[in-house]
C-alpha cells in the first residue's frame, strides 16, 4: 500500500453497542469495581496463596472496598486527574487494587516490572513525569532510591509491605488507606469517577522500541473498554450461586500487558484471578493444575514447558506414539466439526484413547478449560497440533501492547492452527504494499507518551502500523510471517531491543561488531567478532598470538570478552541481558552481504548464515 492509497480492511464483527455507566458495556472503567460489586458481591476476585502455603481470596465488594479506600488515599496526597503515578512489583493483589484505584479516580497508572534497574527507573518516571511510586518491598524500594536523585519530580514514595529498621519508614498502602478515610469523602471520589471520559488514559506500559531507550504507550479507558467488549460473555447456569465466579482466570506472566487485561477483565466478567507466584517450571505447571482456571493465556515458553513435561512424563520410546496419536486425535475432532463421518474402528480408538491419554494431557491444565490463548511470539506448529488433536480449547491470539494487548483471535469453535486468527469486533486488519500488518480500531492506542504522532507516524490516518509482517487468506485469517522491526520476541513473551547491549559492547576497543539472538527462545545470545588491528595490539602486548582465527582461542582474550559482556549486563534488565556468547573468528564484511552499505549489521542475513552458531548457544 502506497502512502496515498488506503488500505483494503478484513473487519471483524461489528462491536455491541455501548451503554450506560453501569452496565457491563460502559464507556469507561472507572465504575468497574462498583459494578461488579453490585452483581457478584461474595463471589471471590482474588485468589492467591501467601507463602507458607495459607490460601487466601478478596471478594468483589472486598476489593471494591480496598480499591476505593486507596483511590481516596491517592486524592488525599493532592494527585490530581491525569497525574501519573508508577508501580514496581510483581504481580499480587495490591497490584491489582492500584490499578482499579487510578480507574476509578482519573488517574494513570505507570508498570514497572521488578526486574527494572536504577538507570531504568529513572529514564522511565522521568519521561512520564510520574508524581508517585509505589514500591513492593525494601529491595524495590532500594532501587527506587538509587534512582530519585535524578527523578526530581518526584514527590512521594511508598511500599506496599512494611519496610522494618528504618527511621523514616515510607508510608505503607494501608497507612495511605486509613489517612484516605479521613481526608477524602466518598462523594468526592464519585465527583472524581464521573468525571471520567473515554479517552482519558489508564495506563502507560513502557516498551521497547527498534532504537533508543524504552517508550510509553499510552492507553486510554476507551482501548481497554474495546477489547473488553469483545470479550464473549461466560457461560453460567441459571442454577448458579449468585456469590459464585464465573470461572477462573491463571495468569502465569507478570505484571505487563497480558496480565493487565486479564485484571480488567475479571472485574468485567466476574472471573476469579488467580497468578502464578514464581519459581520453576514444574512449581507453574503444579499451580496451574491446582488452579483449575477456565481461561489461561499462556505465552510459547510455559507452553513449551507443559509439553516436555508431558512428553517427560512417558518412556522417551513412546513419544512418537504419542505425538501420532494427537494428530489422529485432531484429525477425528476435524471430521466431527465438519460434520462428516468417522470410521468405526477410528471412533472406538478415540473414545478409548480420549478416556485416557487426551483425559491425562487435559488435566495438566486442571481439567476445567475453556479457553488457553498462546500469544506473543511464534509457536511450534507441532506443540499447537499436540495439544488440540487432545481436545485442549488451544487458540493462537495476536495483539500488542499499542492495541491493549488484543487484536486478532481464533477461538475454539473457529481456529485454525498456524494462524492468529481474525479480527477481534470492531477491529480492521490490513496488509500494506511492503507486507507490514495494519490495525484500525478503538483498541489502538493514543500514541507514545511524550511523542507527535503527527510526527512519529506508528498510527498514520487511524492505522497502526504493527513491524509485523503478514498475510491474509480468502477466509480472514491472518498469517504472521515475520517482523519489519528489529525487536527480539523471547519465548516468554517479553519483547526486547538489542541496541543497548550491542552499543555498550562496540565501546569496548577490542570489539566490532556484537548482534544478539533469541528470537522464540527463552533468552539471548551474541555473536561477538573483534576489531583485527587492536586485537593485534592487545594480543602483543601479552605475548599472544596476533592473528584473530588463533586469538579467540585465547583464554585470556575469552576471559577479557566475558568481562566486557557482564559489565554490558549490568546495567541492563534481565531481558535485555546475553546469557552465553560466541567469539567469531573474522570481522562481518560488507562483500559478504553482512555488512549494509552504510556498514550496519544486515541482521537478517547474520542471523540465517550462523543459525547454527547460535543455536549451540543454547546447549
Amino acid at each position: 500500500m502506497s502512502a496515498n492509497q488506503t488500505p483494503k480492511p478484513h473487519p471483524g464483527p461489528k462491536p455491541s453497542a455501548t451503554a450506560s455507566p453501569n452496565t457491563p458495556h460502559s464507556p469507561t472503567l472507572a465504575h468497574l469495581t462498583e459494578r461488579a460489586a453490585d452483581q457478584w458481591p461474595q463471589a471471590p476476585a482474588l485468589r492467591w496463596r501467601e507463602p507458607d502455603g495459607t490460601l487466601h481470596h478478596l471478594t468483589f465488594a472486598e476489593a471494591h472496598t480496598a480499591a476505593e479506600e486507596i483511590a481516596r488515599g491517592l486524592m488525599a496526597l493532592g494527585l490530581a486527574p491525569g497525574d501519573r503515578i508508577a508501580v514496581q512489583s510483581r504481580l499480587r493483589p495490591e497490584w491489582t487494587l492500584l490499578l482499579l484505584a487510578a480507574a476509578s479516580s482519573g488517574l494513570v497508572l505507570v508498570s514497572l516490572l521488578p526486574t527494572t534497574v536504577p538507570e531504568e527507573i529513572a529514564h522511565v518516571l522521568n519521561d512520564c513525569d510520574a508524581k508517585a511510586v509505589i514500591c513492593e518491598d525494601a529491595d524495590q524500594l532500594a532501587k527506587v532510591e538509587a534512582a530519585r536523585p535524578r527523578i526530581p519530580g518526584l514527590r512521594q514514595v511508598l511500599v506496599m509491605d512494611e519496610v522494618a529498621g528504618r527511621d523514616d519508614p515510607p508510608l505503607t498502602l494501608a497507612r495511605l488507606r486509613a489517612a484516605g478515610e479521613h481526608a477524602v469523602t466518598p462523594a468526592a471520589l464519585a465527583r472524581r469517577r464521573a468525571s471520567v471520559r473515554p479517552d482519558d488514559l489508564l495506563v502507560i506500559i513502557y516498551t521497547s522500541g527498534t532504537t533508543g531507550p524504552k517508550k510509553g504507550c499510552a492507553l486510554s479507558h476507551g482501548n481497554y473498554v474495546a477489547v473488553l467488549a469483545a470479550h464473549p460473555s461466560p457461560p453460567r447456569s441459571p442454577l448458579a450461586s449468585p456469590d459464585a465466579s464465573n470461572g477462573t482466570i491463571f495468569v502465569v506472566t507478570g505484571p505487563h500487558t497480558i496480565a493487565l487485561l486479564m485484571q480488567l477483565l475479571t472485574w468485567w466478567s466476574g472471573y476469579t484471578l488467580s497468578w502464578f507466584q514464581g519459581g520453576s517450571a514444574d512449581e507453574m505447571a503444579a499451580e496451574l493444575q491446582a488452579a483449575r482456571p477456565s481461561i489461561v493465556p499462556l505465552v510459547p515458553l510455559a507452553l513449551e514447558n507443559i509439553y516436555r513435561a508431558v512428553l517427560a512424563a512417558h518412556p522417551a520410546e513412546r513419544h512418537p506414539q504419542l505425538l501420532d496419536a494427537a494428530r489422529t486425535g485432531l484429525r477425528v475432532r476435524e471430521l466431527r466439526a465438519a460434520g462428516q463421518p468417522v470410521p468405526d474402528d477410528l471412533q472406538e480408538w478415540f473414545e478409548r484413547t480420549d478416556r485416557t491419554l487426551f483425559a491425562e494431557v487435559r488435566e495438566r491444565f486442571g481439567g476445567n478449560l475453556r479457553r488457553a490463548t498462546v500469544s506473543g511470539a511464534p509457536v511450534s506448529r507441532d506443540i499447537l497440533t499436540f495439544f488440540v488433536g487432545c481436545g485442549l480449547p488451544l487458540v493462537e491470539c495476536y495483539g500488542m501492547t499499542e492495541t491493549a494487548a488484543a487484536a486478532t483471535s481464533n477461538t475454539p469453535d473457529d481456529n485454525r492452527i498456524g494462524t492468529v486468527g481474525k479480527p477481534l469486533p470492531g477491529v480492521e486488519v490490513a496488509i500494506a504494499d511492503d507486507g507490514e500488518v495494519l490495525i484500525k480500531g478503538a483498541n489502538v492506542f493514543h500514541g507514545y507518551w511524550g511523542y507527535d504522532e503527527g510526527e512519529f507516524g506508528t498510527v498514520r490516518d487511524g492505522w497502526l502500523h504493527t513491524g509485523d509482517l503478514g498475510a491474509i487468506d480468502a477466509e480472514g485469517y491472518l498469517h504472521l510471517t515475520g517482523r519489519k522491526k528489529e525487536l527480539v520476541q523471547l519465548s516468554n513473551g517479553m519483547a526486547v531491543t538489542p541496541h543497548p547491549f550491542e552499543r555498550e559492547l562496540r565501546a569496548h576497543p577490542l570489539i566490532s561488531q556484537a548482534v544478539l539472538y533469541g528470537e522464540a527462545r527463552p533468552h539471548l545470545v551474541a555473536l561477538i567478532t573483534l576489531d583485527a588491528r587492536q586485537a593485534a595490539d592487545w594480543a602483543s602486548a601479552r605475548g599472544l598470538p596476533t592473528d584473530v582465527p588463533a586469538l579467540v582461542r585465547s583464554p585470556e582474550l575469552l576471559d577479557e570478552i566475558r568481562d566486557a559482556v557482564e559489565r554490558a549486563n549490568g546495567g541492563l534488565q534481565e531481558y535485555f541481558r546475553a546469557r552465553a556468547f560466541h567469539v567469531l573468528d573474522r570481522d562481518l564484511s560488507a562483500d559478504a552481504g553482512e555488512l549494509t552499505v552504510s556498514l550496519k549489521v544486515a541482521r537478517p542475513v547474520v542471523h540465517t548464515r550462523f543459525r547454527d552458531l547460535f543455536e549451540s548457544l543454547y546447549d
